[in-house]
């Protein structure tokens, strides 16, 4: 295998995802970005006595927060 052009260096763990708002009311912009490791953090929410934990990531060209499930469990437990 032969590198042709050289990108940017990885920082851990990333996926690519879209800005939709999920888990968060919605009104996302529609950007595609690639989301790093440390662009997560966690939020939860609580109802009738039950608390759910989320991944989420504040999107960098509108601010909206979006909720995403893709996250490897060795990730999802390093995060605050």
């Amino acid at each position: 295998m032969k590198v042709v052009k050289e990108g940017r260096p990885q920082k851990g763990w990333a996926t690519e995802q879209t800005c939709t708002g999920a888990g968060n009311g919605k009104g996302g912009c529609g950007a595609v970005l690639l989301v790093e490791e440390a662009d997560l953090f966690k939020t939860s929410s609580s109802c009738m006595g039950e608390v759910e934990h989320y991944v989420t990531f504040r999107c960098i060209a509108c601010g909206v927060d979006t909720d995403i499930t893709n996250v490897p469990s060795h990730i999802r437990s390093k995060l605050s």
